[in-house]
């Protein structure tokens, strides 16, 4: 009856205030004068010269004064950022209607921080980050304006928004009676650990169609009545308020059918939009947002900014980018080759991993802060099964060789590889922590999701580790007691608040008690560090953390609930010592006794976007080797992308984002069974400096 009657109320949304679309004048794009760059360079604090460049060419100039569609293929290092940050602080400035505004999407809300670091304090940062204009992330945008809305006016309530929150609704109802074959069937192929098959089901039609994540039927047979039961289930989970991530683009696509009105409304609303990192948009990021913005007449002005090439956030079901609306369009690419990070030597080792190489430039580093030469200093570790451990060793030694101690203070220096998670023994190396062992693949997640409260305990410690900040620590403790409350009662309505020390403090204000078991927990776990025995933990600790629960929520947490996430997941024998280690991160530190310099090791994926002073790209395995497959390339003998299977090129595409992230040092890490004799002789002759890795240090050839 909801889903009749939404689809009878059937009304232009009032996107703009007070205001049909057909009501607004004709949308005109400011424009960009050499005045308004010559301001937003002193604003910014930037050479007047910062987007024409020193010979006037620099392709950013006229990207920044462009005000039609266009997508700008900007390479690593091209001052990407700064160039949107730049253009959206002057269309700010100069921006007059007061109910249509400028949308600014991403994948992650980087955007807004850099507009809230860079021009926070400006009257334009201010306009931005306001009505009428949006900033944020593409899932934000869909729920805001598009999927909540509809799910409302349907009168589905929208509770959680979160994939996992869902699968745990889903597990409850799976006990209730009307779902017994359902809940049947899922044991069954649950008995063996290996499959979890909930988390895979997603909601893709208005009328409850599931389907899972590799968009395969869960059951050949609909009739079935397991079949028929998940249907129910899911109409049941959205009735409750629950919804998966993915699934607010199928609603959203459903309020486009039934009221096609929205798209002008929308295209009304933002008649000017970006969209930043754009080669990671998935396919359905984009057939929404191509469908919402671009599709058919009176498309909106949009501009894409990404980089093909580095297109390495896939998920396990999408072995390629987006089809649709495919970035970029070669009709109104604008490309900008000149890297401001890094010189010509790495721009001339990484421009044959990309696909599309764009013959890069490198124009930096600058010596504004790192002032060594490292002309001719990239290297090659090369090593066997029995000296793997000695590279970490080898490659800091290097760094204290080739950097001063000023800029081994100042610097940033990593070490990375493809694959980080452990695997087995044989090819080796597998993984990043084969080369450290200490090496804790679960610290390096940028945004973790913490299934426990120990797990917010150790991610607390990380942050400490990385900021230098204690805070931090206070937090991860609030936000896991929160989360308990929120798994315990999902209808307390409890908000996603910033600060959550703060929070909880403001939820307990009224009970006494309950603020001063919370100041015991604080005081325990974060202000003095202290390491709970397993005992002090399950009889004390947990009993507190649960009454606190209670209290925040109103209802006492489920006992299955709260047993596996307060769960004791540190061993027995852990003491201040391990603790240490933990709160250290994945830092490498060397040498180990009056430590000169720290490595931050990690993932590829954990360090895209980044800037480092050096790096050193370490071998994985995962079917192959990887840094080993892609010799053709280090030797310059292949050039971009040929007719390589989805693993290479997958590949191609990691180590292409890995060594652009050095301004100063790249340097590789590989088997030294890889090459032969004349292929060491070649590497040597492109700039590379080699050495043999042996337990008393490196050899160079």
């Amino acid at each position: 009856m909801a889903r009749e009657m939404g689809h009878q109320e059937k009304s232009q949304p009032k996107l703009v205030r007070g205001l049909h679309m057909n009501e607004l004048p004709l949308f005109e794009c400011p424009c960009i004068t050499d005045d308004d760059v010559a301001w937003v360079c002193e604003l910014l604090r930037l050479p007047e010269n910062a987007f024409s460049g020193a010979d006037g060419n620099d392709p950013r100039m006229e990207i920044l004064k462009s005000n039609e569609t266009l997508d700008i293929e900007a390479c690593p290092g091209s001052g990407k950022t700064t160039l949107l940050v730049a253009k959206l602080a002057i269309l700010a400035r100069k921006w007059t209607d007061p109910h249509r505004g400028i949308c600014v999407l991403s994948h992650t809300n980087v955007a807004r921080r850099e507009i809230e670091q860079r021009l926070g304090n400006t009257a334009e940062g201010e306009r931005l980050l306001s009505y009428p204009h949006f900033v944020g992330t593409i899932h934000g945008f869909v729920n805001e304006f598009l999927a909540i809305p509809w799910l409302r006016s349907l009168g589905y309530p929208v509770n959680f928004i979160d994939n996992e929150r869902c699968e745990q609704h889903r597990r409850r109802l799976l006990n209730r009676i009307q779902f017994r074959a359902l809940g049947n069937y899922v044991n069954r192929r649950e008995d063996s650990g290996k499959h979890n098959v909930v988390s895979k089901w997603c909601v893709v039609s208005s009328a409850f169609d599931v389907l899972k994540e590799d968009n395969q039927s869960e059951f050949k047979d609909d009739t079935k009545p397991a079949a028929r039961q998940l249907m129910a289930l899911a109409e049941r989970t959205v009735r409750d308020g629950y919804h998966r991530y993915d699934e607010m683009f199928m609603w959203a696509h459903d309020l486009l059918d039934q009221v096609p009105e929205v798209q002008d409304a929308i295209r009304g609303r933002f008649p000017l939009l970006f969209i930043d990192e754009v080669q990671d948009n998935s396919e359905s990021q984009s057939v929404l947002l191509f469908r919402l913005f671009m599709d058919g007449n009176n498309p909106v002005v949009r501009q894409r900014l990404g980089d093909s090439n580095q297109a390495i956030y896939l998920n396990a079901y999408q072995t390629v980018g987006a089809t649709t609306d495919k970035f970029p369009d070669a009709c109104i690419k604008k490309d900008i080759p000149n890297s401001h990070r890094f010189g010509m030597q790495i721009a001339h080792i990484a421009d044959p991993l990309a696909l599309a190489p764009q013959n890069l430039v490198g124009c930096g580093p600058s010596s504004r802060i790192i002032r060594s030469d490292l002309k001719n200093r990239h290297a090659i570790f090369l090593f066997n099964d029995q000296t793997i451990e000695q590279v970490m060793n080898v490659y800091a030694d290097y760094l204290l060789m080739v950097f001063s101690k000023e800029d081994l203070r100042e610097g940033i220096f990593t070490a990375v590889g493809g694959v980080h998670r452990p695997g087995g023994d044989d090819h080796l190396p597998r993984s990043v922590g084969q080369y450290w062992k200490e090496y804790d693949h679960e610290l390096t997640a940028a945004e973790p999701r913490p299934k426990s409260f120990l797990q917010y305990l150790r991610t607390g410690y990380k942050l400490v580790n990385s900021s230098g900040e204690a805070h931090h620590l206070v937090e991860k403790v609030a936000d896991g007691l929160l989360r308990l409350a929120s798994l315990s009662n999902p209808s307390a309505g409890l908000c996603n608040r910033r600060r959550k020390h703060r929070y909880v403090l403001e939820l307990l204000a009224d009970n006494p008690d309950a603020i001063a078991t919370y100041r015991d927990l604080i005081m325990f776990l974060a202000v003095e560090r202290s390491v709970p025995s397993m005992d002090d933990w399950t009889n004390k600790w947990s009993d507190a953390i649960v009454y606190l629960a209670e209290a925040i929520c109103g209802v006492p947490p489920d006992p299955t609930i709260a047993k596996e996430f307060l769960e004791w997941e540190l061993p027995d024998q852990l003491d201040h010592e391990s603790i240490s280690s933990l709160q250290r991160g994945n830092i490498f530190r060397y040498p180990a006794v009056n430590p000169q310099v720290q490595i931050r090791m990690g993932s590829i994926h954990s360090v895209k976007g980044e800037t480092h002073t050096a790096t050193l790209v370490m071998e994985t395995y995962y079917y192959e080797h990887h840094l080993a497959k892609l010799k053709p390339w280090l030797l310059g003998k292949n050039w971009g992308k040929g007719k390589e299977g989805n693993r290479i090129i997958s590949s191609l595409k990691q180590h292409y984002v890995a060594m652009t992230r050095p301004s100063h040092l790249l340097c590789l890490a590989m088997r030294e069974d890889t090459f032969s004799l004349d292929e060491l002789n070649q590497l040597k002759s492109i700039t590379w400096k080699v050495a043999r890795v042996i337990q008393e240090g490196p050899v160079w050839l």
